[in-house]
Protein backbone atom coordinates (compact mmCIF):
# COMPACT_ATOMS: atom_id res chain seq x y z
CA UNK A 1 0.00 0.00 0.00
CA UNK A 2 1.33 3.36 -1.23
CA UNK A 3 1.72 6.00 1.72
CA UNK A 4 3.13 9.83 0.56
CA UNK A 5 6.06 11.03 2.39
CA UNK A 6 4.37 13.16 5.58
CA UNK A 7 6.45 16.10 3.65
CA UNK A 8 3.27 16.09 0.74
CA UNK A 9 0.80 16.32 3.34
CA UNK A 10 2.02 19.34 4.43
CA UNK A 11 2.56 23.20 3.25
CA UNK A 12 6.15 24.52 2.56
CA UNK A 13 6.56 27.31 4.65
CA UNK A 14 8.35 27.60 7.80
CA UNK A 15 8.03 29.73 10.75
CA UNK A 16 10.09 32.73 12.27
CA UNK A 17 9.89 35.09 15.13
CA UNK A 18 9.75 39.19 14.02
CA UNK A 19 9.76 42.47 16.30
CA UNK A 20 8.15 44.41 13.95
CA UNK A 21 4.93 46.06 14.75
CA UNK A 22 2.24 44.42 12.69
CA UNK A 23 -1.84 44.85 13.17
CA UNK A 24 -4.36 42.85 11.32
CA UNK A 25 -7.14 45.44 12.12
CA UNK A 26 -5.50 48.66 10.54
CA UNK A 27 -8.82 49.80 9.17
CA UNK A 28 -10.56 50.07 12.13
CA UNK A 29 -7.75 53.21 12.89
CA UNK A 30 -9.78 55.18 10.33
CA UNK A 31 -12.84 54.67 12.22
CA UNK A 32 -11.17 56.05 15.09
CA UNK A 33 -9.56 59.37 13.00
CA UNK A 34 -13.34 59.49 11.60
CA UNK A 35 -14.64 59.69 15.46
CA UNK A 36 -12.39 62.59 15.97
CA UNK A 37 -12.89 64.57 12.92
CA UNK A 38 -16.73 64.13 12.79
CA UNK A 39 -16.60 65.37 16.45
CA UNK A 40 -17.89 62.64 17.91
CA UNK A 41 -15.14 62.21 20.66
CA UNK A 42 -15.61 65.58 21.76
CA UNK A 43 -19.45 65.05 22.19
CA UNK A 44 -18.83 62.32 24.55
CA UNK A 45 -16.38 64.62 26.61
CA UNK A 46 -19.00 66.83 26.31
CA UNK A 47 -21.76 64.68 27.45
CA UNK A 48 -20.44 62.30 30.17
CA UNK A 49 -19.34 63.19 33.47
CA UNK A 50 -15.23 63.23 33.70
CA UNK A 51 -13.70 60.67 36.41
CA UNK A 52 -13.47 62.01 40.03
CA UNK A 53 -9.82 61.88 39.80
CA UNK A 54 -7.14 62.53 37.00
CA UNK A 55 -5.59 58.70 37.45
CA UNK A 56 -9.42 57.84 36.27
CA UNK A 57 -9.43 56.70 32.61
CA UNK A 58 -12.22 59.36 30.93
CA UNK A 59 -15.85 58.84 29.38
CA UNK A 60 -13.95 58.35 25.45
CA UNK A 61 -11.66 55.84 26.81
CA UNK A 62 -14.26 53.76 27.84
CA UNK A 63 -16.96 54.45 25.04
CA UNK A 64 -14.18 54.62 21.67
CA UNK A 65 -12.65 51.45 22.69
CA UNK A 66 -15.79 49.61 23.05
CA UNK A 67 -17.04 51.28 19.66
CA UNK A 68 -13.87 49.80 17.83
CA UNK A 69 -14.26 46.35 19.58
CA UNK A 70 -17.63 45.98 18.26
CA UNK A 71 -17.08 47.24 14.34
CA UNK A 72 -14.51 44.99 14.75
CA UNK A 73 -16.81 42.04 15.67
CA UNK A 74 -16.31 41.31 19.37
CA UNK A 75 -18.95 39.76 20.81
CA UNK A 76 -18.47 40.29 24.86
CA UNK A 77 -16.42 42.72 26.91
CA UNK A 78 -13.72 40.52 26.92
CA UNK A 79 -13.26 41.07 23.46
CA UNK A 80 -11.77 44.70 24.66
CA UNK A 81 -8.49 41.98 25.22
CA UNK A 82 -8.23 42.06 21.17
CA UNK A 83 -7.73 46.13 20.79
CA UNK A 84 -5.19 46.35 23.96
CA UNK A 85 -3.12 42.94 22.74
CA UNK A 86 -2.87 44.99 19.41
CA UNK A 87 0.28 47.32 19.80
CA UNK A 88 -0.18 48.21 16.23
CA UNK A 89 -3.42 49.25 16.80
CA UNK A 90 -3.49 51.09 19.93
CA UNK A 91 -0.34 53.22 18.54
CA UNK A 92 -2.36 53.91 15.56
CA UNK A 93 -5.40 55.14 17.72
CA UNK A 94 -2.87 57.11 20.18
CA UNK A 95 -4.20 54.89 22.94
CA UNK A 96 -2.00 54.92 25.87
CA UNK A 97 -4.10 52.40 28.15
CA UNK A 98 -7.41 50.73 27.97
CA UNK A 99 -9.35 49.59 30.94
CA UNK A 100 -10.64 45.86 31.15
CA UNK A 101 -13.06 44.49 31.15
CA UNK A 102 -14.29 44.53 34.99
CA UNK A 103 -13.30 48.10 34.81
CA UNK A 104 -15.64 48.62 31.47
CA UNK A 105 -18.32 46.59 33.33
CA UNK A 106 -18.07 49.32 36.82
CA UNK A 107 -18.35 52.14 34.55
CA UNK A 108 -21.90 50.70 32.72
CA UNK A 109 -23.41 50.55 35.72
CA UNK A 110 -22.60 53.95 36.45
CA UNK A 111 -25.63 54.77 33.90
CA UNK A 112 -24.56 57.63 31.88
CA UNK A 113 -27.49 56.49 29.12
CA UNK A 114 -28.67 60.46 28.93
CA UNK A 115 -25.22 61.28 27.58
CA UNK A 116 -24.94 58.60 25.20
CA UNK A 117 -27.81 59.36 23.57
CA UNK A 118 -27.02 63.15 23.24
CA UNK A 119 -23.91 61.91 21.42
CA UNK A 120 -25.94 59.61 18.69
CA UNK A 121 -28.32 62.62 18.34
CA UNK A 122 -25.19 64.78 17.99
CA UNK A 123 -24.11 62.30 15.04
CA UNK A 124 -27.50 62.07 13.60
CA UNK A 125 -27.60 65.39 13.33
CA UNK A 126 -24.28 65.98 11.88
CA UNK A 127 -26.05 63.46 9.02
CA UNK A 128 -28.78 65.22 8.24
CA UNK A 129 -27.17 68.68 8.14
CA UNK A 130 -24.85 67.22 5.45
CA UNK A 131 -28.24 65.62 3.26
CA UNK A 132 -29.69 67.04 0.36
CA UNK A 133 -33.06 65.99 1.42
CA UNK A 134 -35.60 68.16 3.34
CA UNK A 135 -38.07 65.80 4.12
CA UNK A 136 -37.72 62.15 6.47
CA UNK A 137 -39.06 58.54 7.22
CA UNK A 138 -38.73 57.16 10.93
CA UNK A 139 -39.42 53.70 10.08
CA UNK A 140 -40.44 52.22 13.44
CA UNK A 141 -39.29 48.41 14.77
CA UNK A 142 -39.77 46.96 18.56
CA UNK A 143 -37.40 44.15 18.75
CA UNK A 144 -37.63 41.02 21.42
CA UNK A 145 -33.98 40.52 22.89
CA UNK A 146 -34.09 36.68 24.39
CA UNK A 147 -31.95 36.44 27.54
CA UNK A 148 -31.04 34.21 30.29
CA UNK A 149 -30.13 37.25 32.64
CA UNK A 150 -32.08 37.28 35.93
CA UNK A 151 -32.91 40.82 35.74
CA UNK A 152 -35.01 40.32 32.21
CA UNK A 153 -38.72 39.91 32.80
CA UNK A 154 -40.65 37.03 31.49
CA UNK A 155 -42.46 37.82 28.43
CA UNK A 156 -45.99 36.12 27.28
CA UNK A 157 -43.47 33.78 24.98
CA UNK A 158 -42.62 32.28 27.89
CA UNK A 159 -39.27 33.33 27.87
CA UNK A 160 -36.90 35.98 29.16
CA UNK A 161 -36.35 39.02 27.24
CA UNK A 162 -35.69 42.47 26.97
CA UNK A 163 -37.12 44.61 24.50
CA UNK A 164 -35.56 47.35 22.05
CA UNK A 165 -37.55 50.28 20.62
CA UNK A 166 -36.05 51.59 18.16
CA UNK A 167 -36.56 54.55 15.15
CA UNK A 168 -34.35 54.52 11.55
CA UNK A 169 -34.76 57.39 9.54
CA UNK A 170 -35.27 55.42 5.66
CA UNK A 171 -33.24 57.83 3.78
CA UNK A 172 -29.85 57.44 5.76
CA UNK A 173 -30.43 54.23 7.55
CA UNK A 174 -29.18 56.00 10.65
CA UNK A 175 -30.79 55.03 13.93
CA UNK A 176 -32.43 57.87 15.51
CA UNK A 177 -34.08 57.13 18.53
CA UNK A 178 -33.71 54.49 20.75
CA UNK A 179 -35.25 52.69 24.01
CA UNK A 180 -34.04 49.73 25.91
CA UNK A 181 -36.61 48.12 28.20
CA UNK A 182 -38.40 44.23 29.48
CA UNK A 183 -39.54 42.63 27.20
CA UNK A 184 -42.95 42.67 29.04
CA UNK A 185 -43.19 46.61 28.48
CA UNK A 186 -45.99 46.91 25.66
CA UNK A 187 -44.27 47.60 22.09
CA UNK A 188 -46.68 50.78 21.70
CA UNK A 189 -45.36 52.14 25.01
CA UNK A 190 -43.13 54.87 23.82
CA UNK A 191 -43.70 55.47 19.85
CA UNK A 192 -45.11 58.86 20.13
CA UNK A 193 -42.18 59.83 22.51
CA UNK A 194 -39.99 58.76 19.83
CA UNK A 195 -41.88 60.29 16.86
CA UNK A 196 -42.21 63.72 19.24
CA UNK A 197 -37.76 63.30 19.74
CA UNK A 198 -37.57 62.59 15.94
CA UNK A 199 -39.05 65.49 14.91
CA UNK A 200 -37.60 68.15 17.11
CA UNK A 201 -34.32 66.36 15.80
CA UNK A 202 -34.97 66.68 12.16
CA UNK A 203 -36.37 70.42 12.99
CA UNK A 204 -33.14 71.67 14.54
CA UNK A 205 -31.19 70.54 11.29
CA UNK A 206 -33.69 72.99 9.36
CA UNK A 207 -35.28 68.96 7.90
CA UNK A 208 -38.96 68.11 8.54
CA UNK A 209 -40.35 64.63 9.54
CA UNK A 210 -42.73 64.24 6.97
CA UNK A 211 -44.11 60.50 7.15
CA UNK A 212 -44.02 58.02 9.71
CA UNK A 213 -43.87 53.84 9.10
CA UNK A 214 -44.76 51.54 12.04
CA UNK A 215 -45.00 47.94 12.71
CA UNK A 216 -48.22 47.48 14.63
CA UNK A 217 -46.56 49.39 17.83
CA UNK A 218 -47.75 51.94 16.83
CA UNK A 219 -51.36 51.51 16.25
CA UNK A 220 -52.10 53.65 19.31
CA UNK A 221 -54.69 56.58 19.52
CA UNK A 222 -51.69 58.64 20.54
CA UNK A 223 -49.36 58.06 17.87
CA UNK A 224 -52.09 59.00 15.46
CA UNK A 225 -53.66 61.75 16.56
CA UNK A 226 -49.82 63.10 17.20
CA UNK A 227 -49.03 62.35 13.41
CA UNK A 228 -52.51 64.46 12.67
CA UNK A 229 -51.61 67.13 14.47
CA UNK A 230 -48.30 67.66 13.22
CA UNK A 231 -48.96 67.40 9.43
CA UNK A 232 -47.75 63.50 9.75
CA UNK A 233 -48.48 60.84 6.94
CA UNK A 234 -48.56 57.49 8.24
CA UNK A 235 -48.92 53.86 7.60
CA UNK A 236 -49.58 51.58 10.15
CA UNK A 237 -49.87 48.22 10.44
CA UNK A 238 -53.06 47.68 12.34
CA UNK A 239 -53.76 45.40 15.23
CA UNK A 240 -56.46 42.84 14.32
CA UNK A 241 -58.64 43.58 17.22
CA UNK A 242 -62.19 42.71 17.07
CA UNK A 243 -63.58 46.13 15.29
CA UNK A 244 -60.72 45.74 12.82
CA UNK A 245 -61.55 41.58 12.22
CA UNK A 246 -65.58 42.71 12.19
CA UNK A 247 -64.39 45.15 9.25
CA UNK A 248 -62.22 42.05 7.35
CA UNK A 249 -65.90 40.27 7.85
CA UNK A 250 -68.06 42.99 6.22
CA UNK A 251 -65.68 43.54 3.63
CA UNK A 252 -65.92 39.62 2.77
CA UNK A 253 -69.56 39.57 2.50
CA UNK A 254 -69.79 42.61 0.21
CA UNK A 255 -66.59 41.75 -1.96
CA UNK A 256 -65.06 44.01 -4.69
CA UNK A 257 -61.90 43.20 -4.06
CA UNK A 258 -58.99 44.96 -6.52
CA UNK A 259 -56.40 42.81 -7.43
CA UNK A 260 -52.85 44.61 -6.57
CA UNK A 261 -49.85 44.69 -9.06
CA UNK A 262 -46.20 45.51 -8.42
CA UNK A 263 -44.83 48.58 -9.52
CA UNK A 264 -43.53 46.85 -12.56
CA UNK A 265 -47.27 46.04 -13.52
CA UNK A 266 -46.97 42.32 -12.52
CA UNK A 267 -49.90 40.56 -10.90
CA UNK A 268 -49.36 39.45 -7.54
CA UNK A 269 -51.33 36.64 -5.27
CA UNK A 270 -52.98 39.23 -3.31
CA UNK A 271 -55.99 41.50 -3.47
CA UNK A 272 -57.33 44.34 -1.72
CA UNK A 273 -60.18 46.90 -0.21
CA UNK A 274 -60.55 49.63 1.68
CA UNK A 275 -62.62 50.72 4.61
CA UNK A 276 -62.90 53.74 6.98
CA UNK A 277 -62.50 53.42 10.63
CA UNK A 278 -62.14 55.16 13.80
CA UNK A 279 -60.91 54.42 17.27
CA UNK A 280 -62.22 55.35 20.09
CA UNK A 281 -59.88 57.64 21.19
CA UNK A 282 -58.88 59.35 17.65
CA UNK A 283 -59.86 62.65 16.98
CA UNK A 284 -60.50 61.91 13.27
CA UNK A 285 -60.98 58.83 10.92
CA UNK A 286 -58.82 57.18 8.71
CA UNK A 287 -58.36 54.90 5.85
CA UNK A 288 -58.44 51.00 6.54
CA UNK A 289 -56.05 48.95 3.68
CA UNK A 290 -57.44 45.18 4.01
CA UNK A 291 -54.93 43.03 2.60
CA UNK A 292 -55.94 39.33 1.51
CA UNK A 293 -54.06 36.39 -0.03
CA UNK A 294 -54.98 32.52 0.05
CA UNK A 295 -54.23 30.30 3.00
CA UNK A 296 -52.20 27.88 1.75
CA UNK A 297 -51.49 25.74 5.00
CA UNK A 298 -55.73 25.72 6.67
CA UNK A 299 -55.49 23.91 9.80
CA UNK A 300 -56.81 23.37 13.21
CA UNK A 301 -55.92 26.61 14.37
CA UNK A 302 -56.87 28.88 11.58
CA UNK A 303 -59.18 27.31 9.08
CA UNK A 304 -59.86 30.45 7.40
CA UNK A 305 -59.37 30.78 3.35
CA UNK A 306 -57.86 33.47 3.21
CA UNK A 307 -55.01 35.43 5.11
CA UNK A 308 -55.17 39.45 6.03
CA UNK A 309 -52.75 42.40 6.47
CA UNK A 310 -54.25 45.48 7.25
CA UNK A 311 -52.88 48.91 6.94
CA UNK A 312 -53.90 52.19 8.93
CA UNK A 313 -53.14 55.56 6.80
CA UNK A 314 -54.11 58.86 6.43
CA UNK A 315 -52.58 59.17 2.92
CA UNK A 316 -55.40 60.67 0.85
CA UNK A 317 -52.62 61.86 -1.75
CA UNK A 318 -51.64 58.43 -3.56
CA UNK A 319 -53.39 55.64 -4.71
CA UNK A 320 -53.86 52.43 -2.72
CA UNK A 321 -51.04 50.23 -4.55
CA UNK A 322 -48.64 53.33 -3.98
CA UNK A 323 -49.36 53.54 -0.06
CA UNK A 324 -49.24 49.90 0.03
CA UNK A 325 -45.82 49.40 -1.45
CA UNK A 326 -44.64 52.57 0.19
CA UNK A 327 -45.79 50.91 3.52
CA UNK A 328 -43.88 47.72 2.69
CA UNK A 329 -40.50 49.57 1.83
CA UNK A 330 -40.75 49.99 6.29
CA UNK A 331 -39.14 46.15 5.99
CA UNK A 332 -35.88 47.74 6.07
CA UNK A 333 -36.24 48.32 9.35
CA UNK A 334 -35.87 44.77 9.66
CA UNK A 335 -32.80 44.57 8.16
CA UNK A 336 -31.64 47.62 10.27
CA UNK A 337 -32.31 45.53 13.11
CA UNK A 338 -30.58 42.47 12.10
CA UNK A 339 -27.14 44.66 11.43
CA UNK A 340 -27.63 45.97 15.08
CA UNK A 341 -28.79 42.45 16.42
CA UNK A 342 -26.11 40.01 14.31
CA UNK A 343 -23.60 42.31 12.87
CA UNK A 344 -22.96 44.31 16.12
CA UNK A 345 -23.49 42.02 18.72
CA UNK A 346 -26.40 43.73 20.04
CA UNK A 347 -27.99 40.53 21.17
CA UNK A 348 -25.82 40.12 23.67
CA UNK A 349 -26.43 41.78 27.61
CA UNK A 350 -22.87 41.69 29.17
CA UNK A 351 -24.47 43.00 33.12
CA UNK A 352 -26.19 42.06 35.18
CA UNK A 353 -28.56 44.99 35.91
CA UNK A 354 -31.13 46.63 33.14
CA UNK A 355 -29.71 50.11 33.22
CA UNK A 356 -26.24 48.58 32.61
CA UNK A 357 -27.01 46.79 29.47
CA UNK A 358 -29.72 50.10 28.50
CA UNK A 359 -26.04 51.62 28.48
CA UNK A 360 -24.27 49.32 26.59
CA UNK A 361 -26.82 48.85 23.61
CA UNK A 362 -26.65 52.81 23.04
CA UNK A 363 -22.98 52.41 22.33
CA UNK A 364 -23.87 49.61 20.30
CA UNK A 365 -26.27 52.31 18.69
CA UNK A 366 -23.45 54.85 18.37
CA UNK A 367 -21.22 52.16 16.23
CA UNK A 368 -23.70 51.57 14.27
CA UNK A 369 -24.31 55.48 13.42
CA UNK A 370 -20.16 55.82 13.00
CA UNK A 371 -19.89 53.51 10.37
CA UNK A 372 -23.26 54.85 8.31
CA UNK A 373 -21.41 57.81 8.88
CA UNK A 374 -18.02 56.17 7.97
CA UNK A 375 -19.98 54.89 4.75
CA UNK A 376 -21.73 57.22 3.71
CA UNK A 377 -19.35 60.61 4.15
CA UNK A 378 -16.01 59.05 3.25
CA UNK A 379 -16.45 55.91 1.32
CA UNK A 380 -19.59 56.34 -0.92
CA UNK A 381 -20.45 54.65 -3.86
CA UNK A 382 -21.63 50.60 -3.47
CA UNK A 383 -20.08 50.79 0.34
CA UNK A 384 -23.74 52.76 1.44
CA UNK A 385 -25.07 48.96 0.57
CA UNK A 386 -22.11 46.97 2.72
CA UNK A 387 -23.07 45.32 6.05
CA UNK A 388 -20.53 45.36 8.67
CA UNK A 389 -19.62 41.88 8.05
CA UNK A 390 -18.55 42.96 4.34
CA UNK A 391 -16.22 45.86 5.32
CA UNK A 392 -14.49 43.86 8.12
CA UNK A 393 -13.40 41.99 5.22
CA UNK A 394 -12.91 44.71 2.62
CA UNK A 395 -11.31 47.23 4.90
CA UNK A 396 -11.27 47.01 8.71
CA UNK A 397 -9.11 43.79 8.73
CA UNK A 398 -5.98 45.09 6.89
CA UNK A 399 -2.93 44.14 7.80
CA UNK A 400 -0.54 46.56 8.12
CA UNK A 401 3.02 46.87 9.71
CA UNK A 402 3.33 50.14 11.95
CA UNK A 403 6.92 51.89 11.44
CA UNK A 404 8.11 55.06 13.28
CA UNK A 405 10.50 56.86 11.19
CA UNK A 406 11.95 60.00 12.69
CA UNK A 407 8.82 61.83 15.19
CA UNK A 408 6.82 60.48 12.42
CA UNK A 409 4.55 56.94 12.53
CA UNK A 410 3.93 55.22 9.41
CA UNK A 411 1.02 52.46 8.36
CA UNK A 412 2.33 50.79 5.86
CA UNK A 413 -0.15 48.29 4.02
CA UNK A 414 -0.02 46.59 0.71
CA UNK A 415 -0.43 48.23 -2.49
CA UNK A 416 -3.89 46.83 -3.60
CA UNK A 417 -5.08 48.18 0.29
CA UNK A 418 -3.32 51.50 -0.15
CA UNK A 419 -5.07 53.27 -2.54
CA UNK A 420 -8.67 52.96 -0.35
CA UNK A 421 -7.33 54.20 3.09
CA UNK A 422 -5.33 56.63 1.21
CA UNK A 423 -9.34 57.87 -0.23
CA UNK A 424 -10.81 57.54 2.47
CA UNK A 425 -7.93 59.48 4.63
CA UNK A 426 -8.30 61.94 1.73
CA UNK A 427 -11.98 62.48 2.49
CA UNK A 428 -11.37 62.97 6.31
CA UNK A 429 -9.22 65.65 5.36
CA UNK A 430 -11.73 67.75 3.02
CA UNK A 431 -14.24 67.00 6.80
CA UNK A 432 -11.76 68.42 9.10
CA UNK A 433 -11.37 71.93 6.53
CA UNK A 434 -12.47 74.96 8.57
CA UNK A 435 -15.92 75.81 6.51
Amino acid sequence: MFRPAVTQERLDFQLAPTRDTITGRAGLALFQEAALVLGVRRSIKENLPAPGSGHGFKPQEYVLPLVLMLCGGGRTLEDIREIETDDGLRQLCGFSGLPGADAIGEWLRRGQLAGLKQTNAFLARLLFVRSDMNDFIPDKDARMIESKRRCAAMTCLGCRAFQALLSFVAELDVCVACDYRQGSVAPGEGVKRQLLAAGRLLRSCGKRLRYLRSDSAGYTADVINACNERGVTFTITAVQDAAVVKLIRTAQKQGGWTRLFRPDGKPTDRWYQTAIHCMEKTEKSFTLIILRWPNLRQDLFYPEPYCYHVIATNDDNRKVPEVIWFHNGRGDAENYNKELKGGFGMDYAPCRSLAADAVYFEIGVLAYNLTIAVKRLLLGGDWVQRTIASLRWRLLETAGKVVRHGRKLILRVQESHFELLKAVRAQLTLLSAPG
